[in-house]
């Protein structure tokens, strides 16, 4: 049976409406396949895959042209940088080969002029020093230390050497300055401990008026940092400065051809000046102990030095900044000594002197190790068993040159004449500078802050019966916070406190004053020793405002009529006089 639709479509124009009318005759249903449908299924996947993988094969291409680019762009860096480099080597070859040429030329030039250099040097060693410093003295006159003026008739009564005009420039002193307030036999017995064990026999002596010594050498190209290094070394009896001629102009920003020669000046022997002691006029002399003015082939400078364990040729600038972390290497006593080694610093130095090269000829320390500063060194230690150890450790431990092997045994003897341990520290300070660092340094630092404490317990228990105690820990910082704080009511009650901290004795010119302060070094409270001016600038930091005074006066604080300072000559007077009167006076 046929089934039939009809379908009625209707078409509209602007003259007339036909209707036509169309049957379609509505077939068999469509028959699907399954095969058909899945090989759509499996095209598509194909498809799918074919665009994944050309989409791999587009980025394996792009990844690969990169790598490509990246190589070439490698490349082409690294040609740049060979050729660049091969420049630089070029270069430098050249520099190095002119450099080497310029050395050789140099050396030849040395080589050529260093006969002449000898021949000079040994011509300034063997003169004698009247002959060195006798274009550089100037007469003083009238008993001082001035220099004569140009046509100035006036009386000669000494003579100033002026190292500057020193022709050689090689001339330096020692100034050693002994305390003044000891006895003329102390200072004696230290002046001769200082000739005896501190120098050698071949320096010009001259004793200085109030006792202490001038000692003349060579400086031998020492760098020291100035033309007057003062106090190089200090110590409560002694005070070393070294003099020598290290700038000859003085230095000017704004006028550099500037050529005003520097003033470098010590007191010649035989010269004489006065000056005031206990309202007497005294006569004082320089004298010369040896044969000053014929001394010939003075001693080095840096030989005396390395004999002090001393080293100051640093620049200027460093020096100031390790002043203080070197105090506690020197090992000078007060009675002008070499101090002792113990046993613990000694061993440690024993222990410190392996795989070294050991020379014969005694080159300066920080450049060589000789054999003879190695036996002075162990020759000075007091301990005999540390000693033989040390020298077993000699041959067995480090590398004996040929000439120091066959020089041992004169070595050995020269040694054993100049004694002196702290040498072994300077040895290990250039040559074993780690073990110097981490095991010698600490123990000097320990060594020199015991004698300090022991040196102050002594000062302690001296001053202990003179009424000044230091168990107690009052000192000025406490009357300062008590006057701030307006804690005293009368001028009677600052002079009571004042003599808990404040004792005096007489010097030789004026008061001396004794302040117990706090020691931070030391971490105890100390004693120290000032001049009256000292203590009279100290004082004036002390604004006293007593508790009796209206707070509400307007004057207090300005009015130093009202307000008692220090600094106020009324009350100055008035508070001094108290204290000399109440504070104990020592008999010295």
């Amino acid at each position: 049976m046929t089934n039939q639709e009809s379908t009625c479509i209707e078409t509209n124009t602007n003259e007339s409406i036909t209707t036509k009318h169309i049957t379609l005759e509505k077939g068999a249903k469509r028959q699907y396949n399954r095969k058909t449908i899945s090989k759509s299924k499996s095209n598509e996947k194909v498809t799918e895959l074919m665009d994944k993988l050309i989409e791999e094969q587009e980025l394996a291409r792009i990844k690969r042209e990169q790598e490509e680019y990246d190589t070439q762009k490698k490349q082409a860096e690294e040609q740049e940088f060979t050729k660049s480099l091969l420049e630089n080597v070029a270069q430098e070859k050249l520099k190095e080969q002119k450099k080497q040429e310029e050395q050789t030329e140099i050396k030849q030039f040395l080589n050529t002029i260093q006969p002449i250099a000898d021949q000079f040097n040994q011509e300034i060693v063997s003169k004698t020093i009247i002959e060195r410093v006798k274009n550089a003295m100037i007469n003083t006159v009238n008993y001082t230390k001035i220099g004569q003026k140009e046509g100035e008739k006036k009386q000669v009564t000494g003579k100033l050497i002026d190292l500057t005009l020193v022709e050689d420039g090689d001339l330096c002193v020692i100034d050693f300055d002994i305390n003044k307030k000891l006895s003329i036999e102390e200072t004696d017995k230290i002046r001769q401990n200082i000739i005896d064990t501190m120098l050698p026999s071949n320096v010009g002596l001259v004793k200085t008026a109030h006792g202490g010594l001038h000692a003349y050498c060579n400086r031998n190209s020492y760098t020291l940092p100035s033309n007057r290094c003062v106090k190089c070394i200090t110590l409560d009896n002694i005070e070393i400065d070294i003099f020598g001629q290290m700038f000859k102009y003085k230095e000017y920003n704004d006028e550099s051809e500037q050529k005003e020669l520097v003033q470098n000046r010590v007191v010649g022997p035989n010269s004489s000046f006065r000056e005031t002691k206990n309202n007497k006029r005294e006569t004082l002399k320089y004298e010369a102990i040896n044969d000053w003015a014929n001394m010939t082939h003075l001693a080095s400078l840096r030989e005396i030095l390395d004999s002090w364990n001393v080293d100051i040729e640093i620049p200027y600038l460093e020096y100031l900044e390790k002043k203080q972390r070197r105090e506690f290497g020197q090992q000078i006593t007060e009675e002008g000594t070499i101090d002792k080694m113990n046993d613990e610093i000694a061993q440690a130095c024993i222990d410190g002197l392996k795989n070294l090269e050991i020379h014969n000829y005694p080159q300066p320390i920080n450049m060589e190790v000789s054999l003879l500063s190695v036996f002075s060194g162990l020759y000075g230690i007091t301990n005999e068993s540390i000693r033989a150890e040390g020298m077993r450790n000699i041959r067995q431990f480090n590398k004996l040159t040929a000439n120091a092997e066959k020089n041992y045994g004169q070595a050995a003897s020269s040694g054993e004449r100049k004694p002196n341990p702290w040498i072994l520290t300077k040895i290990l300070k250039y040559h074993n500078k780690d073990y110097y660092e981490q095991t010698i340094k600490p123990l000097l630092k320990k060594n020199y802050e015991v004698k300090k404490k022991e040196k102050q317990i002594l000062i302690n228990q001296t001053l202990i019966p003179n009424k000044i105690d230091l168990t107690d820990d009052f000192t000025l910082l406490h009357i300062q916070k008590k006057a701030a704080d307006g804690e005293y009511e009368n001028e009677e009650q600052i002079v009571i406190d004042l003599t808990k901290i404040i004792a005096y004795y007489a010097g030789e010119t004026e008061d001396v004053y004794m302040i117990k302060e706090f020691d931070a070094i030391c971490g105890t409270l100390v004693i120290h020793h000032k001049l009256e001016g000292t203590i009279y600038k100290q004082l004036e930091k002390v604004n006293i405002c007593f508790k009796n005074q209206k707070n509400d006066d307007k004057d207090f604080c300005q009015n130093p009529w009202i307000r008692l300072t220090f600094t106020t000559r009324c009350s100055l007077s008035i508070i001094l006089f108290s204290i000399c009167s109440k504070l104990i006076k020592l008999a010295y």
